[in-house]
């Protein structure tokens, strides 16, 4: 026996003619919300324009949620994606090439490496240190004993 497999099982059940029942549920919901609101201020006179205005708000934001997709996706999930993108995750960095300054790191490290610098920099060179230096060296270097470190030391 054969039997007819449905293709798109994602696509919501059609009520009334386009109209699903999440749809039809969420428009029920405002239309009643606008009702009520209707009934409570236009009891003894005809509203005036900003009155009309309130009255008709829940009914079209509910037409919105129902039937609004931005970017096919619907207005609800929309709306919580923007939330989570916005609150709860970190924003995305892109990468382009000769754009911004480069990054420098600020560290106690490169600090202290950079006093050091200037510190050798601060200093003045002495002509009879370094020839005494060298002749040390020269010196030295037959006999050169890394066991015996306190004979280069001063």
């Amino acid at each position: 026996m054969q039997y007819k497999v449905p293709q798109n099982v994602q696509r919501e059940d059609q009520i009334l003619w386009f109209i699903t029942l999440r749809q039809l549920i969420i428009m029920m919901i405002g239309f009643g919300i606008s009702y009520i609101i209707f009934v409570n201020v236009g009891k003894n006179e005809e509203p005036s324009f900003p009155v009309r205005i309130l009255i008709w708000l829940p009914a079209a934001i509910s037409v919105a949620f129902a039937f609004l997709r931005i970017r096919s996706i619907p207005l609800p999930q929309f709306i919580l994606l923007f939330i989570e993108q916005t609150f709860f995750r970190f924003p995305r960095r892109y990468w382009m090439a000769g754009v911004g300054e480069p990054f420098v790191s600020i560290t106690t490290r490169v600090t202290s490496l950079q006093k050091k610098l200037d510190d050798i920099e601060a200093k003045e060179f002495d002509p009879k240190k370094a020839k005494d230096l060298a002749e040390f060296l020269d010196n030295q270097k037959s006999d050169f004993d890394p066991n015996k470190k306190e004979k280069y030391e001063k």
